[in-house]
């Protein structure tokens, strides 16, 4: 696991190499040559296409800043390859600047070559032009022979523009056409993933073990289909084996931890993160769930000492940053420290990150910090059921700290909401709750005021108060109080 292995959900999808290549014998000879050149300062000679398997190696796990030497190595050996420009514009996808890629694509001579247009898909579909993006798979497919190798890259295509019953058709059709083509199996595999059907998925990959029991790929793709149904003891079970075949994979290491850590086994799962922390030291999720071993076994000061370490780790503006420094605010709170909960709370929504999705994933105490490979189905179908705004990310927090009892974190996350949410009926009905439950419940007035103005049905759940239309304020209050002396009572 190199530091960044573990990709966080807002970063873009790895290029289109299958990983079982990058663990293959060729492959892993090819980057111990390239690595020992590196270390020892020495110009060697590397074609063209084994940099551009090198590079797309370390897009994959997302060092960039490796996969850039590469290129202007690539560069320096084969100035005229058009490869180049095609290494450049992978490049500029994986950090995110697709119209940069559009126009260095212009120095491609575009004509039939099927790759090019694969890599204009690409680059389409980070624009977001699903619709070109699949016009131009379909006509790949459509001139392509059943057994060429580009079906793949085009079915791989129209996965990503999320049409995987089209590109399920399509992919049975080459198979009755070629039955037991490999590449066709995994691409149908992906497919019913994709459309959540997992038992058809791991059939195959059983299929293909029978065939190919040694290959840790399958046994890495059937793991991950029972981790994201949680069956995590299954899970556990293909990453050992894969692990077992070839113990240098360290991607099934991080997914052990991750089943240990769901099945509570919290001291098996720290030593596992603690191997990877030790061997990568600048990776933070490793470090995040030790952190979290902490937690759950009630050691609360070594939790805390923990999360400080990811926070002075990771980039600031930074998702990690943010939710370390949200879950050391709970924990201080916990332990008695409101002071230094709301410095925490507060430093977390004023350093965010654009993209604060994962605070919708709220359903422990503590979050848990989630990249694209620990995802679940249901993370998948909450994160995916619409466009989610920051205004409802952190809404979502606010509600959030209510329902774990930190009142005057959720406070100060509601008032920093409310000051750019275009719609702040329910958010004040949660600060007013906030402060009556945080015993200022003589500084909830204008809150009701301005929810019940708003027609705000969540006032009403909150308090435990049957809907009233057009209750004032003050009876508003009156009848919160009430109930609280008659429970009480």
């Amino acid at each position: 696991m190199q530091a960044g292995i573990c990709r966080p959900v807002t970063s873009p999808p790895a290029m289109n190499y299958d990983k079982g290549f990058f663990d293959s014998p060729d492959f892993r000879e090819l980057l111990k040559k390239y690595e020992h050149a590196r270390s020892m300062g020495m110009s060697q000679y590397f074609g063209i296409e084994e940099f551009m398997d090198l590079m797309s190696y370390f897009l994959f796990i997302e060092r960039h800043e490796e996969a850039a030497k590469v290129l202007n190595e690539a560069k320096r050996l084969h100035p005229t390859a058009t490869e180049c420009t095609k290494m450049e514009i992978k490049l500029l996808l994986c950090k995110g600047e697709p119209k940069k890629a559009l126009e260095r694509f212009s120095a491609i001579r575009y004509t039939e070559d099927n790759e090019a247009k694969i890599l204009k898909a690409e680059i389409l579909l980070a624009m977001k032009d699903f619709r070109n993006a699949r016009e131009i798979a379909l006509e790949i497919l459509q001139r392509a022979k059943p057994d060429d190798d580009i079906n793949y890259d085009a079915l791989e295509v129209l996965l990503d523009c999320g049409l995987a019953q089209e590109a399920l058709f399509i992919c049975e059709n080459i198979l009755r056409a070629i039955p037991g083509k490999r590449n066709m199996l995994e691409i149908k595999a992906e497919c019913l993933i994709e459309m959540q059907k997992t038992d058809e998925a791991a059939e195959i990959y059983n299929r293909l073990l029978d065939e190919d029991p040694y290959s840790t790929f399958y046994w890495e793709q059937l793991g991950h289909i029972y981790y994201m149904v949680k069956r995590y003891g299954k899970a556990l079970e293909c990453f050992e084996y894969e692990s077992t075949i070839n113990e240098e994979i360290e991607y099934s290491r991080m997914m052990q931890g991750y089943c240990y850590y769901f099945m509570h086994d919290y001291d098996t799962a720290r030593r596992i993160f603690g191997e990877l922390c030790g061997k990568y030291p600048q990776s933070t999720i490793p470090l995040f769930y030790i952190a979290l071993t902490y937690y759950h076994e009630g050691l609360m000061e070594k939790a805390i000492e923990t999360f400080n370490k990811v926070i002075d780790l990771a980039p600031e503006g930074t998702i990690e940053a943010m939710l370390a420094r949200i879950n050391k605010s709970m924990l201080k709170d916990i332990c008695g420290m409101p002071e230094r909960a709301e410095e925490a709370i507060s430093m977390a929504i004023l350093m965010h990150p654009d993209n604060m999705k994962q605070l919708i994933l709220d359903e422990t105490h503590l979050y848990e910090l989630k990249d694209k490979e620990n995802l679940t189905f249901d993370d998948m179908n909450i994160l995916e059921a619409k466009e989610w705004t920051q205004e409802e990310e952190l809404y979502r927090l606010g509600v959030h700290l209510i329902e774990t009892g930190h009142m005057n974190s959720a406070v100060r996350v509601l008032r920093y909401t409310r000051e750019f949410a275009k719609e702040t009926s329910d958010i004040d009905a949660c600060i007013a709750y906030a402060l009556w439950k945080s015993g200022q419940a003589e500084t909830i007035g204008n809150a009701v005021e301005n929810a019940l103005e708003g027609k705000s049905w969540m006032l009403f759940k909150l308090f435990g108060i049957p809907y009233k239309n057009n209750i004032d304020a003050k009876t508003f209050i009156e009848c919160a109080n009430e109930k609280f002396h008659d429970n009480r009572g």
